[in-house]
């Protein structure tokens, strides 16, 4: 076999946290469009979502289908949180992206201790990309913890959101 069970098992774990994670941002862009009235944060955080399934493709591609290993896809759970406020939603944006970054590097380490240099290679490289959906994310919580509840946050987004993901 050219890539290890444990380095797959953790690409296949990783997969199926973009795959959560995917779910829970488009439920909190909802939340923030719907139920708090931001609709141009609900933009952004809804690109930030779509952004984790082109991810876990190129993971399936680059790591495991390139070794003609099926990428298998884990289930996941209803993406049903409701929140109080629009600053616990976008917290939640930011502690989903570096949670999942946190995985990834979990999963980067595994691949280096089985050997599988070849596949820790393209996961570094993944990895890179997505650090800058993590770099938004941390900037995201950080103005939210300034502006609080104030609607102006919503019209000042344009202002500081960098990022334009590369699908």
């Amino acid at each position: 076999m050219y890539v290890s069970q444990p380095t797959i098992n953790a690409i296949t774990e990783l997969i199926g946290a973009l795959q959560t994670g995917n779910r829970i941002l488009d439920r909190c862009q909802s939340v923030i469009n719907a139920k708090f009235a931001y609709p141009v944060t609900a933009k952004y955080v809804h690109k930030m979502a779509h952004y984790l399934p082109a991810t876990f493709d190129k993971l399936g591609e680059k790591c495991l289908e390139r070794y003609n290993i099926p990428v298998y896809y884990p289930s996941t759970p209803a993406g049903g949180q409701d929140y109080d406020n629009v600053v616990d939603a976008i917290l939640d944006v930011e502690k989903t992206i570096v949670d999942i970054q946190t995985m990834f590097i979990g999963c980067c380490k595994i691949a280096q201790q089985n050997d599988d240099l070849h596949v820790y290679a393209d996961l570094l490289d993944i990895l890179e990309d997505y650090n800058e959906a993590v770099e938004q994310a941390i900037l995201l919580g950080d103005k939210i913890r300034l502006y609080g509840e104030k609607p102006n946050f919503d019209s000042n987004i344009t202002k500081w959101w960098t990022w334009t993901p590369d699908d």
